[in-house]
């Protein structure tokens, strides 16, 4: 799900063990908004997740290869 006036991204990720996660599907809030006017529901992406001020967000997205 895109989620551009809430700023969210809902994404079924792998895990992310930098923030010791396993493997489901959430809703991110993004570093930038922008972002979400380039993907579209069932685009793969590549994706850094980070907490910034305590949150879960993603920091770095671009298209998977």
């Amino acid at each position: 799900r895109v989620d551009a006036a809430g700023g969210k991204l809902t994404l079924k990720h792998g895990p992310l063990p930098n923030l010791k996660m396993g493997a489901m599907t959430m809703a991110f809030p993004v570093k930038d908004t922008a972002w979400l006017k380039s993907v579209k529901v069932g685009d793969q992406v590549r994706i850094a997740v980070e907490r910034v001020n305590g949150i879960m967000t993603v920091v770095a997205l671009e298209p998977a290869k």
